[in-house]
């Protein structure tokens, strides 16, 4: 997985490797009773989506609960992409799904304009309480996308079609007008004053992930057992 840094450079670099993790995994109906380890195969509800009291902050989960796990991302960023697709991201969300962890959300747009479209489209999609699977779907088509030019307004809308219950007049009005815009530029301040060097990036329970610390995001076993370790210390 490459890291890619908003000031323009490779910060890191990491080989995502094929596991057999998977298969050691426990669902969460098992009888170990720890929302934390859920596995795939775990039939959960859509997570609570929200936005938070600072206006920048996308909430996937319980906004109350203790645990928190912070991604900085921009939704042009290959590894970002990466990381949503192939890496532990898929986890984190089913984590916040089975109430164990609220999921925060800062999408930085330095990658240019369709970085901003899409962060707005994005936003637009919350109102709609279809953000995780808008998201979900935008990395998924990524790679194509940079491939034609990169997330305009008409793009983001043909991709919107693919999610019911997300296209209709509030929405469409959104991602043409870039409703947002106000939020774009606010959360793309918040990455930029950050600690964050590059993108994709994680905090837990505020503290940041060190940039040897890019097993996090390949690596689902080792994640379980450090957010274990936060939530005990949160405990």
């Amino acid at each position: 997985m490459q890291v890619r840094s908003r000031r323009g450079f490779l910060v890191t670099a990491a080989v995502i490797t094929a596991s057999a993790t998977a298969s050691a995994c426990r669902n969460r109906n098992d009888g170990s009773g720890d929302p934390l380890d859920v596995s795939a195969s775990t039939n959960l509800p859509a997570a609570r989506e929200s936005l938070a009291a600072d206006g920048t902050t996308i909430v996937l989960g319980d906004p109350g609960a203790p645990l928190t796990v912070r991604l900085y991302e921009d939704m042009s960023c290959p590894a970002c992409a990466e990381f949503e697709t192939e890496g532990t991201a898929p986890y984190l969300k089913r984590a916040a799904r089975n109430g164990a962890l609220q999921l925060q959300f800062t999408l930085g747009s330095f990658l240019g304009p369709g970085s901003k479209f899409a962060a707005n489209a994005l936003r637009a999609a919350l109102d709609q309480n279809k953000f995780a699977d808008y998201h979900d779907l935008l990395y998924r088509q990524q790679s194509a996308v940079r491939k034609s030019g990169g997330f305009t307004r008409d793009r983001l809308l043909g991709m919107a079609v693919m999610i019911p219950g997300l296209r209709g007049p509030e929405f469409d009005a959104a991602v043409l007008e870039t409703k947002h815009r106000d939020f774009v530029e606010a959360a793309d301040e918040v990455l930029r004053t950050s600690p964050v060097l590059g993108t994709p990036a994680m905090a837990i329970d505020g503290a940041f992930v060190p940039s040897d610390g890019h097993d996090l995001f390949t690596d689902r076993n080792r994640l379980y057992r450090r957010l274990k370790k936060a939530a005990r210390a949160a405990g």
